[in-house]
């Protein structure tokens, strides 16, 4: 699955809800083939994902490969897992990045 698909489902499960209070950009690195960098920026309850360059500033960097981006989209491997087991390589705050398990993955993942 090429990462733009994999980002626009990161679109649809966006949780508002789960981003009240919250003000923070994350530029989500994604490696391998169809890979690219989107900057995740959140506001408030709103979020806007855009294209960047993979050395645009955030708050918190995420890397990860394509194959385990759509393990954990497809529930075959957990948010929180990757993160601690290093798949998730995190550059920035471990707690900012953990953030966006709520808000993309209902806590769940």
């Amino acid at each position: 699955m090429p990462a733009t698909d994999t980002i626009n489902e990161l679109r649809k499960r966006f949780k508002p809800e789960a981003a009240r209070n919250l003000n923070a950009t994350y530029l989500i690195n994604v490696k391998g083939q169809g890979g690219g960098a989107w900057l995740t920026k959140i506001n408030d309850g709103a979020c806007d994902i855009v294209e960047a360059t993979p050395n645009t500033p955030a708050d918190c960097s995420i890397s990860i490969d394509i194959d385990d981006l759509e393990a954990i989209l497809t529930g075959r491997m957990a948010a929180m897992t990757a993160a601690l087991s290093g798949v998730l390589q995190i550059d920035g705050e471990l707690g900012l990045a953990m953030q966006l398990v709520p808000i993309f993955f209902d806590g769940t993942n």
